[in-house]
């Protein structure tokens, strides 16, 4: 007969007296089958201990808790949201500045970006997410920064519906030595006044570029509101960077001579509201013309 089929008994006794304190019958075969039974018994009552209940996020190395998932998720909804945004403002940036080259193409581009964007189910779910995103406290400033611009803006509604598409401060105390004349690519009025006289910003605006360029100089591009845009071109120098907020007259900059397309100290200035160039000459007051330069 075979040793693992073989019948055993097992007795243990009392060291000190002999007597016996228990018997274990059986075959290794058995023995072993129990052993193994239990150790399986073990094994998933582990699993299940482990798997089944909140143990798994303190026990199981790299495991990730579902709440910190769904905030992972959010996150990632939030962060491609905020990249088309971003992407938008990089091609509107990209956009301006051709267009105020005379690059019909940027200017229908623009045209096309002051439209209503259509929500798509992927961009209403980014929004949501936003939303979810944010915290009590965050929500309750948000809706008081919304009530707090909607009396603002109905303070100023008077003055929006008389000056929609228009501004109230001059650029530069001088005179207009140049008209507007599309038909060349003269978007705007060229204005002369003393070199190094304050050029001022004509509305309310945030720095949407500040910088040089080859042909224009230094160049200072202001956005307000109304989808409305104002150019300052040939400076001396700028006293605004770009994402600065600036004040209906405040200076923003000095008049120069800077850049190739320019015979004399002068300010070209360009405006332009929803993505096209206006002639400015009915906001500039009794302006007097001056030498062409």
């Amino acid at each position: 007969m075979s040793m693992w089929k073989h019948r055993l008994r097992v007795t243990v006794f009392d060291e000190s007296s002999y007597s016996e304190i228990r018997v274990f019958r059986g075959s290794p075969r058995g023995w072993a089958w129990g052993i193994a039974g239990a150790a399986s018994l073990v094994v998933v009552a582990t699993y299940l201990l482990v798997a089944q209940t909140p143990l798994r996020e303190h026990l199981v190395p790299g495991y990730v808790a579902e709440a910190t998932r769904a905030d992972m998720r959010e996150t990632r909804a939030m962060a491609d949201s905020l990249a088309a945004i971003l992407t938008r403002q990089e091609m509107s940036l990209w956009a301006l500045r051709h267009s105020l080259a005379g690059d019909s193409a940027a200017m229908a581009f623009l045209q096309g970006a002051s439209e209503p964007v259509p929500q798509t189910e992927g961009s209403q779910e980014s929004n949501e997410a936003l939303s979810a995103g944010a915290g009590e406290g965050e929500r309750a400033l948000r809706d008081r920064i919304e009530q707090e611009d909607r009396f603002s803006l109905q303070r100023r509604s008077t003055d929006a519906n008389n000056n929609a598409i228009g501004f109230d401060f001059l650029p530069v105390a001088g005179g207009v030595s140049d008209h507007m004349d599309v038909g060349i690519g003269h978007l705007g009025v060229d204005l002369v006044a003393p070199e190094g006289s304050a050029i001022q910003a004509v509305d309310d605006g945030s720095v949407l570029f500040s910088s040089y360029a080859v042909e224009t100089g230094y160049t200072l591009i202001v956005q307000h509101r109304g989808e409305r845009v104002s150019v300052y071109k040939h400076c001396a120098s700028l006293l605004k960077q770009q994402g600065d907020l600036v004040s209906g007259g405040e200076a923003v900059a000095l008049m120069g001579n800077t850049g190739e397309l320019t015979t004399g100290p002068h300010l070209h200035f360009e405006w332009w509201v929803k993505g096209r160039p206006l002639d400015p000459t009915p906001w500039l007051g009794s302006t007097e013309s001056a030498v062409g330069l």
